[in-house]
Formats: C-alpha cells, sequence, structure tokens
C-alpha cells in the first residue's frame, strides 16, 4: 500500500473533502484520492508561510503540526505546498512592519526558500518528496486588492485606515506588480526546490492567463477579493495526476 501526504496553507483546499463527521472541512485530515496512492490525506494550515516553516519550539507552529501530521499518518510520500501566502500578503506585511521598499521584502521571502525546503527534508524524514508551486494570483480588480490588504494586514499592524493607504501607495503596491510578485516567488519556490533535487509542480500552465504572467484566467476566479483559485473538478483532477507524476520522480531523503 502505498500513501501520500499533502501539507500546506490554505491554498491546498484544491483538493480533498470534508471528512466524515468533522464541522472542518480542510483543517482536520481529510481524505483524498490521488491516481497511483492507495490512501492519500491532505492537510491545510491557513496562513502558514514557507518563510515560517522551520523547527520551532511552539507546538502550534506550522512544522510542529506538519511533524505531528507525518508521526500519524506515517506517508510513504509527502508534497509540500507551502509559499502561497509568502506572495499574495507576507511580501506587503514585512515591507510595511519593517518599513523597507517591497523589493527587499520580496528578496526576504526569497532568500527563505532554501531554509524551507532544508526544513521539507528535515520533516520528511527517510520518507520521499514533492513540492508544490504557486498557484496563480486571482485578484482582477485594484479595489479588491485593496479591500485585501487593509482586511488582513491593516489590523495586526493596528495603523488608521487613512495611513495604511498612504503606505500602500508610497510601497509602489498595484494590481500588475502583484501578479509579478505572485510570478517571481514561483520561480524562486521552482529554483529553491530543484537545487535540492525535489520534484516541483504546479498548475500555471493551465490556470495562468496569456499575456500576464502570474494571474488566472477569469474562470479560475471566485471574485469578491478571494485569493484561492475555483474549486473544480477539473482542477483537482489536474492537481491530482500533477502530483501523481512528480511523486513517481520524487526523492528519498534522509533526516539531518
Amino acid at each position: 500500500m502505498k500513501t501520500l501526504l499533502c501539507v500546506g496553507d490554505s491554498h491546498s483546499r484544491l483538493i480533498g473533502t470534508k471528512p466524515t463527521g468533522s464541522r472542518f472541512r480542510y483543517g482536520r485530515v481529510s481524505a483524498i484520492e490521488v491516481s497511483g496512492f492507495d490512501t492519500a490525506n491532505v492537510v491545510s494550515i491557513k496562513g502558514a508561510t514557507a518563510a515560517g516553516f522551520y523547527p520551532k519550539k511552539d507546538r502550534q507552529s506550522s512544522f510542529s503540526r506538519v511533524a505531528r501530521a507525518i508521526r500519524r499518518l506515517d506517508p510513504d510520500v509527502i508534497c509540500f505546498g507551502f509559499g502561497q501566502v509568502d506572495a499574495e500578503l507576507s511580501c506587503y506585511f514585512v515591507a510595511l512592519r519593517d518599513n523597507i521598499p517591497l523589493e527587499d521584502a520580496i528578496k526576504s521571502r526569497l532568500n527563505s526558500f532554501p531554509r524551507y525546503m532544508e526544513s521539507c527534508g528535515k520533516a520528511a524524514g527517510h520518507r520521499q518528496i514533492v513540492v508544490k508551486g504557486l498557484n496563480t494570483a486571482t485578484l482582477q480588480d485594484s479595489k479588491a486588492m485593496r479591500k485585501m490588504l487593509h482586511r488582513r494586514i491593516r489590523a495586526p499592524l493596528e495603523l488608521p485606515r487613512g495611513q495604511f493607504s498612504q503606505k500602500i501607495e508610497n510601497l509602489g503596491i498595484t494590481l500588475e506588480r502583484h501578479w509579478k510578485i505572485n510570478a517571481d516567488i514561483s520561480a524562486g519556490l521552482r529554483q529553491a526546490a530543484e537545487a535540492q533535487g525535489f520534484p516541483y509542480f504546479d498548475l500555471r500552465k493551465v490556470t495562468s492567463l496569456e499575456g500576464k504572467p502570474g494571474l488566472s484566467k477569469p474562470e479560475y476566479c471566485l471574485g469578491g477579493g478571494d485569493v484561492h483559485l475555483r474549486q473544480s473538478a477539473g482542477i483537482e483532477h489536474q492537481l491530482s495526476q500533477g502530483l501523481a507524476r512528480a511523486a513517481t520522480n520524487s526523492v528519498t531523503c534522509t533526516a539531518t
């Protein structure tokens, strides 16, 4: 029996169903079907970043929660799917919190990816690894993006609305730059994974809008400021097939 565990942020919700009797669709382990595996599960950790995935003493950290899931399920292959939050929110949060240029915040995220890959190896131990890349961005309207930033970032930074809006403008945050950040972070994640010899896959060839790297086709966008790809049977099939292909080339790691 070959088993698979997918771990990642809330964007892992593209695959998997609500566990029987659970009030939470993705907060707990969810059974999924992936070609080539007898048993497959997905664990989604809302808001978790690739930059923050490393061993900590905090039992509620993303690394600790993933480590517990691995011990519980003992999978043969693990698919790591963090990184989306780094592109969608974390770059902006770091730039605003630390009062640094947005480009420097982006570099800090990119520079964290080698450590992320090393941490994946530590968490996986002797098991095989696959890395899932970022989904294309879904925000197509500048107003929706500003609302998203106000809703998700302004409160934690405790900034007045007017001051926050001015800081966004000063940083040069635009919809076009948002799409570019998505593409750049995705490329950096691929580079970091391949440097470690980890098989990498994403859905960008399927979902990307031609001529606008980093942006999803309209049919894959939910609208209303939602940053997640629209879940559908087609997307779930593409993700399952891509994961299965990558898993056939996955590498076995040794715990360090």
